[in-house]
């Protein structure tokens, strides 16, 4: 199967709203429940736009075959004390995990920001017992920055710890 990376248009929106909503759906990787997800297309385009009209921000797609399967987005600080940072988010399809595509992804919009040397520092966060997508960030060079225990309850009453991880670029 052939992967294909490239910056995201507004024309991805609707399947980019879809993948989203699917990847929210397995309940487990994201801080947000499908329940609360309340995205709209139009809200959707808007933080598409947001990302197009900011030089600190970019957002990255991977298609499989032509079908939409993961997304990665740096999102660069607002302020002008913090438009040195991006903050990383990523998604990826269920059957597409442990394939490299998230490695490549990560490589492509890590390779993005070290270009553009308005960034020097790109955080995300994770849930620590995400153990492959943790794995994933230190063999790409992310450092843990802080640990938030017990941040998340999930609906059972467990708690979950937050890891604040960071990379220079």
């Amino acid at each position: 199967m052939s992967t294909r990376i490239t910056h995201a248009t507004l024309s991805d929106a609707p399947e980019l709203l879809t993948l989203h909503r699917t990847i929210l759906e397995e309940g487990r990787y994201f801080i947000t429940s499908v329940t609360e997800f309340h995205n709209s297309l139009e809200r959707q385009r808007g933080l598409m736009r947001q990302l197009l009209n900011q030089e600190n921000s970019c957002q990255l797609l991977a298609r499989q075959d032509g079908r939409l399967v993961g997304m990665a987005l740096i999102r660069g600080g607002f302020l002008l004390r913090m438009a040195h940072i991006g903050k990383l988010e990523i998604f990826l399809h269920a059957d597409c995990r442990g394939k490299g595509i998230g490695r490549v992804l990560m490589e492509q919009i890590l390779d993005w920001a070290r270009e553009h040397a308005m960034l020097s520092k790109i955080g995300l966060t994770v849930f620590e017992d995400n153990t492959r997508a943790v794995g994933l960030y230190r063999s790409m060079g992310f450092q843990i920055e802080g640990r938030r225990m017990g941040e998340y309850r999930e609906h059972d009453g467990t708690l979950r710890n937050d890891l604040l991880m960071w990379i220079a670029v």
